[in-house]
C-alpha cells in the first residue's frame, strides 16, 4: 500500500502518488493516446500499469481527415512500469489496437493473473452522431489480453519502432490478443476476487455477463475462434460466456465491486438503484434506489483478491434537488450504503462535485504515512541551521540555499536582509528551501508572483523551485 496510480482524461496523462507524503512523484504524457478514461489499472505485483486510450487518433497524432478513420486512425493502449526506487513511471511498449473507443479495464487476478480485460464500444467506427451510429450493432468487444505474452514478443524484437515507442500491431505481430463477443457498448469489465470470471455491462443492452477465463483459456488452446476483426481472433461467444444476467427491470449496468462473500454489487444507471446478485448463480439478492443515477462504485477493497465487504460508496452523476442550488451545475452525491448484512442500506448522502468517478477504497492502517520528513544530512540542498542559509553565484546562475520557518524565510544568514533574494535580470535562479518546522502538520509554501510557479514543503522536506 506504498503508491496510487492516477489518470488525467483530458491531457493524456498518468501520475504515481506516494502514500507516505500523499505527494505525486512523477506525471508521464502518453504518447498516440487521447483520454486514458480505464483510471489506470494494475497487474498483480504492479508489473505493469496499463492505459488504454478512450479515443482513437493517428499515430504521432499526425492530421489524418476522419473520411480515412479506420484506415488512419489507432486505439493506442500502453504498458507502463514504474520503477519505485527512482519513482519514475516510463513506457515500456504500446499495442496498436483498432480503431475503436476504450472505456474500462482490468487486470486478472490469481490464475487470470497473467491477463487483462477492456471495453471497447464504437466498433461500428463511426465518425459522427456516436450516440447513433456507434451503438448500430448489436455486440461490440472485451479484448482480452496476455501481457506475459506481449512482453515477450517485444524481447523478441516483435513489433515497429513508432515516433520513439515500441509498437505492436496486432495484424502483423500475432499472438496474446484476443477479442470476446459483448452485449453493445459495454461500460464496465470487472474481475471477480477469485480471479475465475470477468464481468461486463452492456450499458446499452441490459444485460450483464459472466465470462469464465477458463473457457476462454480453452477456447484459445482449441482455436475455437469465429473469424478475426482487424487481425485479431475472435473468440466464440459460447465458448466463453458462463451466464447473463438481467435484473428484472435494472436499466443501464455500468460497473461492478464486490464483497467478502464472492457477491456482486452492480450500478445501474438508467434505474437509479445498486443491485446485488451472486456471480456464481446470477442470482439476484437485494436492490437498493439512490439519487441519481450512478456511473461508478466502490466498495471496500471491493476490486481487490479479499474485500472487506462492509461498505459500498454510490458515485452518482446527477442530484437534481437533493441539495441547496448553486446555481445551473448542481452538486453531485456520493451514498454511503452498508453492505455488511443481507440487505443493503444508504446511511449517509454527501454533496460532491459534478460527475464522482471512480475511487479507491482502503483501511486506514494498511497507510503507513510520514508526518515529518526525517533529518537527511546528505542531501546536498538541504539546510538544517539558520546560519548556514546562504546564497551562491555560479557565474549567472544563483542557488539559494534556505529555509521556512514559522512567520519567516532566511536566505541569506549573512545578509543586511536575510529574506531577501536580490539578483541581475537573465539570471538563473534556482531556491532550495528546507522547512525547519519539524512539527507535525506545519506545511509551508513559496511562490513566485507573475510566473506561474509555487511550490510545497512539508514538515522536514527540501524541495527545490526553478525560475528560469
Amino acid at each position: 500500500r506504498q503508491y496510487m496510480f492516477a489518470t488525467d482524461v483530458a491531457n493524456s496523462r498518468a501520475a504515481v502518488m506516494d502514500l507516505k507524503t500523499f505527494t505525486v512523484k512523477d506525471i508521464i504524457e502518453v504518447p498516440n493516446t487521447s483520454g486514458p478514461h480505464c483510471a489506470a489499472f494494475v497487474t498483480e505485483n504492479t508489473e505493469y500499469l496499463f492505459l488504454p486510450t478512450r479515443f482513437s487518433v493517428p499515430l504521432g497524432h499526425q492530421y489524418a481527415s476522419l473520411d480515412e478513420y479506420s484506415e488512419k486512425y489507432r486505439g493506442v493502449m500502453s504498458a507502463v512500469t514504474f520503477n519505485e526506487k527512482a519513482q519514475k513511471l516510463h513506457i515500456a511498449y504500446q499495442v496498436a489496437l483498432p480503431p475503436w473507443s476504450y472505456d474500462l479495464s482490468d487486470a486478472g487476478k490469481k490464475i487470470s493473473k497473467d491477463w487483462a480485460v477492456l471495453t471497447t464500444y464504437n466498433t461500428e467506427e463511426a465518425t459522427t452522431n456516436l450516440e447513433i451510429n456507434a451503438s448500430q450493432e448489436d455486440r461490440d468487444f472485451i479484448v482480452l489480453f496476455n501481457w506475459k505474452e506481449l512482453e515477450n514478443m517485444v524481447k523478441e524484437g516483435k513489433y515497429d519502432n513508432v515516433g520513439g515507442q515500441k509498437m505492436i500491431f496486432p495484424e502483423k505481430h500475432k499472438g496474446g490478443i484476443y477479442l470476446v463477443p459483448v452485449a453493445k457498448s459495454p461500460h464496465g469489465v470487472d474481475v471477480t476476487p477469485d480471479g475465475k470470471y470477468f464481468i461486463a455491462s452492456g450499458k446499452l443492452a441490459p444485460l450483464l455477463t459472466v465470462f469464465s477465463f477458463e473457457k476462454a483459456f480453452q477456447a484459445i488452446e482449441k482455436k475455437e475462434f469465429a473469424g478475426e476483426r482487424n487481425g485479431i481472433p475472435i473468440l466464440k461467444y459460447e465458448s466463453v460466456m458462463e451466464r447473463e444476467v438481467n435484473p428484472e427491470n435494472a436499466l443501464g449496468p455500468l460497473h461492478t465491486q464486490f464483497d467478502d462473500k464472492g457477491m456482486a454489487y452492480t450500478t445501474m444507471f438508467i434505474s437509479s438503484e445498486v443491485v446485488k446478485w451472486n456471480p456464481e448463480t446470477g442470482e439476484v439478492l437485494d436492490r437498493v434506489p439512490v439519487q441519481y443515477s450512478p456511473g461508478h462504485a466502490v466498495a471496500a477493497e471491493g476490486d481487490t483478491v479479499s474485500p472487506d465487504g462492509k461498505y459500498l460508496v454510490s458515485l452518482n452523476k446527477l442530484a437534481k434537488d437533493s441539495y441547496l442550488s448553486v446555481g445551473p451545475s448542481h452538486p453531485e452525491s456520493m451514498q454511503l450504503i452498508d453492505i455488511s448484512g443481507e440487505k443493503m442500506k444508504v446511511i449517509q448522502s454527501s454533496p460532491v462535485d459534478p460527475e464522482p468517478h471512480y475511487g479507491q477504497m482502503i483501511k486506514a492502517d494498511k497507510i503507513k504515512t510520514v508526518e515529518v520528513y526525517p533529518k537527511d544530512e546528505n542531501h546536498p540542498n538541504a539546510v538544517y541551521n539558520q546560519k548556514d542559509a546562504r546564497i551562491v553565484r555560479k557565474g549567472n546562475e544563483v542557488h539559494v540555499y534556505g529555509i521556512a520557518m514559522r512567520s519567516k524565510f532566511i536566505f541569506d544568514a549573512n545578509a543586511k536582509r536575510p529574506d531577501v533574494i536580490e539578483v541581475n535580470e537573465g539570471d538563473k535562479v534556482v531556491v532550495h528551501l528546507t522547512n525547519l518546522d519539524f512539527d507535525e502538520d506545519i506545511t509551508h509554501g513559496f511562490a513566485i508572483n507573475q510566473y506561474n510557479l509555487n511550490m510545497e514543503i512539508q514538515p522536514g522536506q527540501t524541495n527545490t523551485i526553478e525560475l528560469p
